[in-house]
């Protein structure tokens, strides 16, 4: 499985808060994303399965 995201503090402030005993600062733009609906998308442990799944979401931005 390959999963790829944004690695904001504030996205794993109990992990965190855990190995260093302090509490990042939360931007207010962030306030309440754990209530946020999350946007996954499941593909097969495939190089290039990433590769046209990358092509078909910037093909899609670009004829925007």
């Amino acid at each position: 499985m390959l999963v790829t995201e944004t690695a904001l503090p504030v996205k794993f402030s109990a992990t965190i808060v855990e190995a260093l005993g302090i509490q990042p600062v939360r931007p207010a733009a962030f306030e309440g994303i754990e209530d946020l609906p999350r946007q996954v998308t499941g593909i097969p442990n495939d190089a290039g399965q990433l590769k046209q799944l990358i092509e078909q979401r910037l093909a899609a931005l670009e004829s925007r």
